[in-house]
Formats: C-alpha cells, structure tokens, sequence
C-alpha cells in the first residue's frame, strides 16, 4: 500500500494500515457529565464555599476539584459542579467523572502567563486535595450509543494479532489506537479509536479489509482540523499567512505542526532586522505564528510563547511591530479560560529586557 493516511495500533505496535476513513470528522460530543457522592467529606476553602452557594442556589460551580481518599489515591473532578450536600455527603457533576491524579496537585498555586499568583488559603505549601472516605458513582454510566458512534476505516492491510483475529473467523476485536499519518508516514494525530466491531471486504480494493470501530463521539475531529493536516500532509504550507484563515482550535493545530516541522531552521542572526504584522497578532497562538512567520518564513514557528523566552531568542536583533496598536488592544485583554495569557506591555517588556531593539509603529 502506498502513503497509507491512517494506522490502527495496539500498544506501539501497527495492526492495520488504512487508505481512507469514514464518519471520523464531525463536531465532537462533549463529554458526559457524571454525578458523583463524595462521601465522608471535609469541606474546605473553595469546596466549603460552592457547598455553601449550593444548599442556598440548588447548584454551584467549582471547576477543578481535587480528592484525597481513605487509601491516599487522588483523584481528579473536571469542569466540576456542586449539586448539593447532606451531613458528609457532597454531590457533585463532573466531564467524565474523576480520573486518578498522579503527583501533587497544583490547584493551591496558578500561574498566568506572567506571574505566580497563590490560591485563596495564601499558602502554596498547604495540599489541595479535599480528604474523604470515598468516591461513589451516583448514576448508572450512559448507553454506548449515546457515547459512541461508528467509523469505518476504509482499505486496511491488517496484520499482527488482528489478521488471526479475522482468520479465525472472531466477531470482534478489542480497543485499538489510530494515527492520522502524513505523506511520509510521519503521525499528525493519534488518539483512542475503540473496539474493532466488524470488517468486510473492502469495496475500494481487492484484498484489502474496510474495519469498523466503535469510536467515542467526544473524540470526533472538527472539519476544520482535518483541513489543517490536508495543508500539512506532504510539507509545510509555502503560502505566506496560511494560518489566518484559521482560528481556534484548529490555529492551535496549525501551531503545533508548525512546531514539529520546524527542526532546521536557520540560526537567528545578531543584528538582523524583523518586520511584524500585528493585524492578526491578537492572541498568544497568533502572535506565535506571525511571528514565527516574519522570521522563519511560511510554516515556520520560534518554539517558544513567553516573553521571556521569545526575547532569549531574538535577543541582539531588531523587531519592526507594524500594527502594534492592534496586539496592543487584543493580547492578555480577549476572554479566557485557564491561566491568563501575557499581555501585550507583558511582550515588550519581556524582548526588551532580553535585548531586542523593538520598534512600535
């Protein structure tokens, strides 16, 4: 098979390699919200205030929760919701119910794109996690219908313990990996796909196996995505300004390939003048990718985001930012979920601590 576009895995090893697929692009579901007791609680900092806000509202919303159980294990509640509370017992809802948390939490310190800011208890030192007795699950998981859907991996050369599998006549297989693979066999993507539930001839090729998979609908690509790795599929887009036809998720995506393809990119010469367009510069991936551009070329990015490290590797040269009232007006200020982003003063002050001649126009 030539320039195969998808791999199904086990582990690291290859199990089929697929010409096309079917159903896999869509606007992703969002994940179940699961409702959880948490039972023998001691309720404290912002746990104490969300049970409080919720016995008087019905509801609260918390955000990231983290809890200690009686055996030590700590678990992790996303996007979380308080739903009420009786004696010990609080209730709450969560994206896709607690995951094991592995080392510290970090929920009594935040960082911002900037500075270090320390939770509400002033001490950075003191363990976040809330203690309990234990974790119960308070509704039943949903069906996988409402969870999952069918995609179908079109053209596959399967091989390993799936083609024994279908040798041997099996109805199904068990959860596989996929890949998004590029022209050279380079992997855009890899992410759960599921159980292989069913195979047939391939109506594209003779020999080859068309494979369905019980997929997660959460984890659907947006079309939007898909375009980016058409763009990226053989090399980097030569086209300067590709990434402004993207926002988004999808110009995160565009950012991250062009990380990964910008290994070998000339040195930065000390005393070299650059020419910023600060048009689009008005958020922290965009600023990256214009930036990028203006001193790499199309598809090209500096690997780095903060201030800091943006002027560490521009350090000795000279940045023209044309438009600088545009990022000025934009960057730290837009809506945002999570840590702040830098602003704009945040980037001046950081390339020009680090020696860059910066003009502002």
């Amino acid at each position: 098979m030539h320039h195969p576009r998808y791999a199904l895995l086990s582990g690291r090893h290859a199990l089929a390699l697929c010409e096309d697929v079917d159903g896999l692009y869509g606007e992703p579901a969002p994940p179940p919200r699961a409702v959880h007791e948490i039972r023998g609680c001691e309720p404290r900092g912002e746990l104490a205030r969300a049970v409080t806000e919720a016995v008087v509202e019905g509801t609260a919303p918390l955000g990231t929760l983290h809890v200690r159980t009686h055996d030590g294990l700590v678990w992790r509640f996303g996007d979380c919701r308080v739903l009420g509370a009786r004696g010990d017992v609080v209730t709450v809802e969560s994206t896709g119910g607690p995951r094991r948390s592995y080392g510290r939490p970090t929920g009594a310190t935040e960082h911002t794109g900037a500075t270090e800011h320390t939770g509400a208890t002033g001490a950075d030192t003191e363990d976040p996690a809330v203690p309990c007795g234990n974790i119960v699950p308070a509704t039943p998981s949903p069906p996988e219908t409402r969870t999952h859907t069918e995609v179908t991996f079109l053209g596959c050369s399967p091989r390993g313990g799936l083609r024994d599998a279908l040798a041997a006549g099996a109805e199904e297989y068990g959860a596989v990996r996929y890949q998004v693979l590029g022209h050279f066999g380079d992997d855009h993507h890899e992410a759960e796909a599921g159980r292989v539930t069913g195979w047939d001839t391939s109506v594209r090729r003779h020999g080859l196996t068309d494979l369905t998979v019980a997929f997660p609908r959460a984890g659907l690509i947006p079309h939007r995505t898909r375009e980016v790795w058409e763009l990226w599929h053989r090399d980097r887009p030569a086209e300067p300004g590709t990434w402004r036809r993207f926002t988004g998720a999808a110009r995160a995506e565009w950012l991250r390939q062009a990380v990964r393809h910008s290994y070998g990119v000339p040195e930065i010469v000390p005393g070299t003048t650059y020419h910023l367009d600060g048009t689009d510069a008005v958020d922290e991936d965009a600023l990256r990718c214009a930036l990028g551009e203006a001193v790499h070329g199309p598809g090209r990015t500096l690997g780095a985001g903060t201030p800091r490290a943006l002027g560490r590797l521009l350090a000795d040269t000279t940045l023209v930012w044309h438009r600088s009232d545009v990022s000025r007006a934009c960057l730290g200020v837009q809506p945002w979920s999570g840590p702040r982003p830098a602003t704009f003063q945040e980037y001046t002050d950081g390339l020009r601590a680090a020696g860059v001649r910066l003009v502002l126009e």
